[in-house]
């Protein structure tokens, strides 16, 4: 186990992470999380899935239309926030459920606020597998 402060955040919003030494290759835990996004060039909303603060995986329909590398925004309204963000993100796998995306050139303002988001919802939504 370790401690994760999310950084600029007040004192006790820190928390206990599990490690998983498993095949786990992100570089930090998701929590089971539903929250509609819209990818720009895409048509309608598509749901995020599962969260984390290095991207997201999103269900789609067609995930045949993603392929791994590719660079897209993500238009998100995260709870707790008055205005929507834009991310730059890569696709970092497909599967026939959907795509798992890693944010990339995330500005600090955008970070701060989904690590709030993380932080806060951590506590409510368990981390799938432990």
């Amino acid at each position: 186990m370790r401690i994760w402060c999310p950084r600029n955040i007040p004192e006790g919003f820190c928390m206990t992470v599990k490690e998983n030494p498993s095949k786990e290759k992100r570089g930090s835990p998701r929590i089971d999380f539903r929250l509609s996004v819209m990818v720009r060039g895409g048509q309608g909303l598509k749901e995020v899935r599962n969260f984390g603060l290095y991207g997201v995986f999103i269900q789609t329909e067609d995930p045949a239309q993603f392929k791994s590398g590719d660079e897209i925004y993500l238009k998100m309204k995260l709870p707790r926030e008055k205005k929507a963000i834009q991310v730059k993100a890569r696709v970092a796998h497909v599967s026939e459920k959907g795509v798992g995306i890693e944010f990339i050139d995330l500005p600090p303002r955008d970070a701060m606020s989904m690590e709030l988001c993380f932080s806060v919802f951590k506590h409510t939504i368990p981390l799938p597998g432990i």
